[in-house]
């Protein structure tokens, strides 16, 4: 081998190993835009997340006052059941008294 071909086959391997590296530097390059881009992606998400967990308690919020709402109106139709028959049994015992 020649003094000639070794420098040769020297700038060979030197031209792959550049090639090697710029080929790692551009795979590196898009691994950072993928990063960026899931990092982004997530900060989206989480800011949706946050959106629905505060909507699910509002909701919440909302169905127990629901709730407070329907056991006063139970309550108050109870009443108003008691109260009827009450007078139904007046009347009742009226038309009784009044048929004898």
């Amino acid at each position: 081998m020649t003094e000639g071909d070794r420098i040769n086959r020297m700038e060979d391997q030197l031209i792959d190993m550049r090639l090697a590296v710029s080929a790692l530097l551009e795979t590196v390059t898009q691994h950072q835009r993928n990063f960026e881009t899931i990092q982004r992606n997530f900060q989206t998400m989480q800011g949706n997340f946050d959106t629905v967990v505060a909507e699910i308690r509002d909701i919440r919020i909302e169905m127990q006052d629901m709730r407070t709402d329907m056991l006063q109106m139970q309550s108050e139709i109870r009443g108003l059941q008691t109260e009827n028959s009450r007078i139904l049994d007046i009347l009742q015992n009226r038309n009784t008294e009044g048929e004898s």
